[in-house]
Order: structure tokens, then sequence, then C-alpha cells
């Protein structure tokens, strides 16, 4: 929460609660500054699956096949694709100490540095596969310090009633960038050059020059300020980003997130000292962990890295003609799907979003696996073919992709980067978000590089849609039992929640002690809980404190006090 909206000790917001009202206005534009990180992780996926299937790239890049022609073998693009996710696990790492020392902005710079020493080594000399990869490898690890940083920067400037969206727009971002990624892939792959694979990594730089211009625009984070004891910077970045408040509220608005801030965090000094990688995983910190760490890898178990990677290959070797068209349509469906969520996340929440579009995804996913057993055409081959799939069930896999992507954009894309910024709140923030984009990105790698030899070696083909269906009910599963409802909560309100032990489906209507006296005159709060009923809680059981007058007592309190901000 970093303007706009702020609950006083009584519960009253205090601010604008509009998504776009003149008061949001600042703390949005900061925050469409920040994401623009997103878009380049957006184009990097689909510009790379584009050159790969280039007649040029292949004569540069690629080895004499037995009939005479050139082209990428197997192991190769399954290099080539996968690097990239090996430098983003790298990234992750390094993002958490580059931005406890040197603060979101400096991530940003770090990230971009990487990014543009990528992109020149893979432009030193064309036809060598080392320094693609080593330039690929640098990139990534570049994307990798963004995709932890960029979350976690929104997640802190944004006004809680609507940072659900604003964290969203990381994924619309992204899949722009992939529609950008995939529309200059088509306008290039037929030109007669290198320069036909040339120019869509050179498109690289234009992302980077945003990214370093908005760092001398946007204010940092004013958490990270307070979390190093710099009280007047944090003040200042607050007065810049609430600066389109009214005059009456202005300083109100300033004041009261200041001195939560600074409670936050002498609370956790508090409770438990002032974190380390050693108190990670234990107690309450562990709790945490184990979500950030579990919704980002849910949300690549269901195998969608294989379309991000590896559209236009795919659609080829299922036979279909114009795959780099049906690339760029796969591309702006993801689009739709992430701004219908825009609609849907205040309304519903990010629980019921995230387990119900887990339905039609698997089921589209095993629709293919299952038109898959029939076969597909030999490589290079195009529909129709005697003995596969006919050129219709081609189609209907592609429909059943369409309609996996929507979905996944629906809920999964934007509402995992929301979840894991939200949940990995306190002092262990930066390195609970650190590991979690890690490993998020080790499953990845792990998609990306195997999907060559389980679609070709092992002879799977679209029958890879009965892995990927199991993945995604294995992450429904996981989101059912551990992932709580945070809609309307402010971080300290979900950092307190957390530290109460309240159990998983019990948030709802859970009474924060900051909202504590509103309800019936009564103080509900955190306090009245025993040390008993306190441990007997963990975060998955349901519990029957919901029938009693203490935390938690979700059932009994027919007020849901801290979250009319978000529904204003």
């Amino acid at each position: 929460m970093g303007a706009g909206v702020v609950s006083a000790t009584n519960g009253t917001p205090i601010g604008e609660t509009k998504l776009l009202s003149k008061s949001n206005i600042r703390p949005l534009f900061f925050c469409g500054l920040a994401v623009v990180g997103a878009v380049l992780y957006g184009y990097d996926g689909t510009y790379f699956t584009g050159i790969l299937e280039m007649d040029r790239f292949k004569d540069d890049y690629g080895t004499v096949m037995a009939d005479g022609t050139k082209d990428i073998t197997s192991s190769d693009k399954s290099l080539l694709a996968s690097i990239v996710q090996a430098g983003e696990f790298i990234g992750s790492l390094c993002a958490a100490p580059l931005g406890d020392y040197f603060g979101r902005r400096g991530g940003f710079f770090g990230a971009s540095t990487l990014v543009a020493v990528g992109v020149v080594l893979q432009l030193v000399k064309s036809g060598s596969i080392p320094l693609l990869t080593v330039g690929r490898l640098v990139l990534g690890a570049g994307v990798g310090i963004i995709s932890n940083c960029t979350p976690l920067y929104l997640s802190e400037v944004a006004p809680t009633a609507i940072r659900g969206a604003v964290v969203s727009s990381w994924q619309l971002l992204l899949a722009i960038g992939q529609v950008i990624g995939a529309c200059i892939a088509q306008g290039t792959k037929d030109i007669d050059s290198a320069w036909s694979y040339r120019v869509p990594i050179i498109f690289n730089l234009f992302f980077v020059a945003v990214i370093i211009v908005s760092q001398f625009i946007i204010p940092e984070s004013p958490r990270w300020l307070i979390g190093k004891e710099r009280d007047d910077k944090a003040l200042a970045a607050l007065r810049r980003i609430n600066k389109g408040q009214k005059e009456g509220v202005r300083d109100l608005v300033i004041q009261t997130e200041f001195q939560s801030f600074k409670q936050s965090r002498q609370d956790e000094l508090d409770s438990s000292g002032g974190g380390g990688w050693s108190t990670m995983f234990f107690g309450v910190e562990r709790r945490k962990f184990i979500c950030v760490l579990g919704i980002l890898i849910s949300q690549q178990i269901g195998g969608v890295q294989f379309i991000f990677s590896y559209t236009t290959t795919f659609m080829s070797a299922v036979g279909l003609q114009d795959a780099f068209l049906i690339t760029i349509i796969v591309d702006v469906i993801e689009v739709f799907g992430v701004l219908c969520s825009f609609l849907l996340v205040n309304r519903f929440g990010r629980r019921p979003l995230l387990l119900w579009t887990s339905v039609p995804m698997f089921i589209s996913l095993f629709c293919v696996a299952g038109i898959g057993t029939k076969g597909l055409p030999p490589p290079g081959e195009t529909l129709p073919y005697p003995g596969v799939i006919t050129p219709a069930e081609g189609r209907a896999i592609a429909a059943m992709i369409c309609i996996y992507v929507f979905f996944f954009n629906l809920a999964w894309g934007p509402l995992a980067w929301v979840c894991a910024s939200e949940l990995a709140t306190g002092k262990n923030r930066q390195k609970h978000f650190s590991i979690g984009t890690a490993c998020f990105w080790i499953v990845a790698w792990a998609v990306t590089f195997t999907l060559p030899y389980l679609f070709y070696n092992a002879d799977l083909g679209a029958q890879i849609g009965w892995i990927y269906g199991v993945g995604t009910l294995i992450a429904m599963a996981f989101v059912y039992f551990y992932i709580p409802e945070t809609l309307g909560r402010s971080l300290e309100e979900i950092n307190e929640m957390l530290e109460a032990k309240v159990p998983t489906r019990q948030w709802k209507g859970y009474v924060t002690s900051l909202n504590r006296p509103t309800v019936n005159g009564k103080g509900y709060g955190s306090g009245d809980m025993s040390p008993a009923e306190s441990d007997s809680l963990d975060g998955s059981g349901e519990d029957d404190m919901a029938k009693k007058k203490g935390v938690g007592a979700s059932s009994e309190v027919p007020t849901k006090v801290g979250v009319q901000d978000a529904e204003a």
C-alpha cells in the first residue's frame, strides 16, 4: 500500500478507492513504468520461438540432417530455449542480496545491465551456438532479477484497494510483450539475411532503454527505505506517491502509512529479530515460504511454459500451416484473458478464480492428449497426412490450446504473482520471493528443456497433455489447502494473520487488530486467542475457532472489515 487507501484505526477508509481516481494516477504512473520489465520477459519467449523456425536461422545455426537439409537438432532446441531459464534462476537468487542492499531501483539497474550485455553477446558472431547460448544465459539472469523486483515494487507502491489489479498488470504486460515478439518474428522471418533473426534480438535493447530511463522517474519503495532506517527518504517517497491526494487528507494518508510501515517493522523486530536466511524455515516464516514457493511452482507445473516457449514449433509439429499466425492469435488471447481478469479479481477474489479456472485448463490439456493418441505427421510434413490426425483434429488441438491459454491468463497467470507478492510479507520478504522465483525458473527450465525430448525422442507428441493436465490438478489441490484469500487486505494485515496462524479457509471474515474496534464494539484480534489455541492451528486445516468470538471467528462476524476498501 503506497497511496490512495489507508484504513484508520476505526476501520474507515482514508482517501480515494477508485482505480482511476486522480489520487491514484501518480502511483499508477510509477507502477506503469516499473512494469515495463514484464514486456521484456514476455517478448523474449515468443520472438525466440519464432527465430527457431526461421529458415535463415536454421542455415546459420543448424545441423545437416540425413535428407541433406539443415535444421536445429532437438538437443540444440532444448539448450537454446531453456538456457534462458537457467539464467533466470541465477538472476532470481542474485535478486535477494541485490534488492536488500541496493533497493528495488538498484535491482532494475542491475537487470538492465545484464540484459544489454546478453544481447551484445548474441550479436557478436552469427552461427556460433556457444556465444548465442552464453548471451541468452546472461540475458536470462537480467530477466530473473526483473521477475523478482517488479512484483515486489508493484505491491509496495500500489494502494491496497487496487493492488491486485496493479500486480496483475505484470501478466498483462508480459502477454503484450509476447504479442510484440510474435509480430516482430512474423515480420522479419522472410528477410533473406541474418537480420531476420538479429532484428528481434536487438529489439530487446529498446525495453532496456525504457527501464533505465524510468529509474530516474520512479521513487524507491518506502517500505524498503523504512527497513533500512532511512525515514526521511521514506517520507519523501510517500509524499511523491501521494501528491495527487486531496489537500484535506494528503498529510493524514502520508502519516498513517508511514506509521503503519514503522509499526510493522518494529513488530517484526520485537517478535523475532531482524530476519536472515537461517530464520526462513522455522515457525510462521516456513508457512510464508511454502505459500510463496508453492504458488509460483504450481503456476508452472501445468506446462504453460511449453506454450510460451514452443507455440510456433508445437503448431508446426502438429501439422498445421500458418504456425506463425496461430502464435499471434494465441498471444492475443493471452492479453484478452488478463484484461478479463481485471474485471473479476476484485469481485470474486484470488482463491475462487484459481480453483475454478483450473477445471477447464486440465480438461483442455486432456483433450489435446486424447486427440494426440492418433499420432502426428512426421517432422516437416503438414496435414492432411495418412494414418495420423485429420486437419479438423489438428485445429481442435489448436482450439484446446487457446482455451487453456485463456483460462490460464484469467487467473493463474496474473494471480500467482499477486498471491506470492502478498504472502511474502515481513522481515524475509525479499528472500522468500527470491527463492520462490528461483524455483519458479527451475520448473520453467525443466518444462522447456524436457519438452523436445518428450515430444520427439519419447514419441509422446501431443500426449504431453496427460503430464501437464495432472500437474494442473496438483496445482489446484495446493491452492485449496494452502493459499488463503487476501482480497482487500493490506500487507500489514496479511502479515498479522500469518503470525496469528489463521487457517487457510478462515481468512475471508477474519478481523485484524487494526479493525478490531469496529465489530459490535468488541475487540476481536490476535490477542484473544490463547497460546494453546494458536499453536493448534496450521496453514491448511479447519478449526472450531470459527465458532468462538476470538481471532478467526469468521463465521460469526457479519462484517468483512478491511475488505470494503477493495470493493468500494
